[in-house]
């Protein structure tokens, strides 16, 4: 079951994609989501991904995550009716989502300014790339375009799907739909204070811009913004970065040391028996590349144990470090495990999925939801319990 936090907030979801998102952290917490549909179709992320679920053309595990919980209805948002029906739903809903181009419910005669006057307390939320205003707002934009505008992959020769290192997942595709959340949340919050709604809109592109605020804000003040003396080391680095790296252990896996603090640096230097490299921090004369000598003398021990004892060692002396896991090693990881971080769906057929659950844990409650629906599953008693027009389903 999806936690009882909102059990009473009725969402109304248009959204394609990554948008899907809002509307599934608001399932998760209990909130009922209707997805409205076009008759095309639907939301083309049910077959996005590289990977079929069930058989080879079945649904997508980002539709199974993003919609999971909801309720599907078809509605013809072009049409009179289709108008009609979704003003008819929105008079009763808390919550509406554009998950599409900002400004496509407006020019579909069914924006901010219309729900609200149905709705006073309407809570109309848009998420797109890159917003209502500003010179980008008519680009079309997907998922990493966004982090490249905000600063966090820079491209590397004239490629543009390679970065300066490893490329990071994308931020901004997936931290828009919890902002948006955060957002719904403390609007209806008002709402239901004061009776009077709100327009929320957020973008992608500005959510990868504002994820580093440590790396813009001294550019927005060239001014008043100093280097911190003793903060860099030779290499440009920052000084201690030898006591927070990763070190490959004898069997070939890596860990990941932070021993940023006194306490663990000691723990450890005790723990391997040398207290000499505290020293290499303390000489007299400090020439910038003492983190370079503690890594090289650090390679060395780390390779002489797998990495279940250092862990192990580490957990009994208090030393801070983790696992660096792949994927794979994710899911087989005990923490993972232990930590209600999956549960089980069942498919139409009757075979068991083992599904990812949430970050979010409530004592006394299990999380679990139903499957994403199809393109318009419930449009049948949709329509029935609404009172909508026509009998499309």
């Amino acid at each position: 079951m999806p936690y009882d936090f909102l059990t009473d907030l009725l969402v109304i979801e248009v959204s394609h994609f990554g948008p899907d998102a809002l509307g599934g952290r608001l399932a998760d917490m209990g909130a009922r989501v209707i997805k409205v549909e076009d008759p095309d179709g639907g939301d083309p992320v049910r077959r996005a991904g590289p990977w079929s679920v069930g058989e080879e053309h079945g649904f997508s595990y980002l539709h199974l995550r993003w919609n999971r919980g909801k309720e599907s209805v078809i509605i013809d948002l072009a049409t009179d009716q289709g108008r009609a029906d979704f003003l008819t739903l929105t008079e009763k809903a808390d919550v509406v989502i554009e998950g599409m181009r900002a400004g496509v419910m407006a020019r579909l005669g069914l924006g901010y300014e219309v729900l609200k006057a149905a709705n006073p307390a309407i809570v109309f939320c848009s998420l797109s790339g890159l917003g209502e205003t500003g010179p980008y707002a008519k680009l079309a934009s997907h998922g990493p375009s966004f982090d490249a505008y905000g600063g966090l992959g820079t491209p590397v020769g004239e490629s543009i799907s390679r970065y300066d290192g490893p490329q990071a997942p994308s931020i901004g595709m997936y931290a828009y739909g919890l902002e948006a959340a955060f957002a719904v949340v403390a609007a209806v919050h008002r709402a239901r204070r004061t009776g009077e709604g709100a327009a929320i809109e957020v973008a992608a592109a500005d959510c990868s811009a504002h994820w580093m605020p440590e790396a813009l804000d001294p550019l927005l003040n060239p001014d008043t913004t100093f280097a911190r003396p003793g903060f860099l080391d030779a290499s440009g680095k920052m000084r201690f970065w030898a006591r927070m790296e990763n070190y490959r252990c004898a069997d070939g896996k890596l860990i990941f040391l932070m021993t940023f603090t006194a306490k663990s640096w000691h723990a450890l230097l005790k723990l391997i028996g040398r207290p000499d490299l505290d020293g290499i921090y303390t000489r007299a004369a400090q020439t910038g590349t003492e983190d370079a000598e503690v890594n090289a003398a650090l390679i060395p021990i780390f390779a002489s144990r797998p990495r279940a004892e250092w862990l192990a060692d580490f957990e009994r002396d208090n030393v801070a470090a983790m696992p660096v896991n792949s994927f794979a090693d994710v899911i087989a990881d005990p923490h993972f495990r232990a930590r209600d971080n999956v549960y089980q769906a069942t498919l139409s057929d009757g075979r068991k999925l083992t599904l990812t659950s949430t970050a979010i844990h409530v004592a006394g409650q299990h999380f679990g939801m139903p499957l994403a629906p199809e393109a318009g599953e419930d449009s049948a008693a949709i329509r029935a319990e609404f009172g909508l027009g026509g009998d499309r389903e």
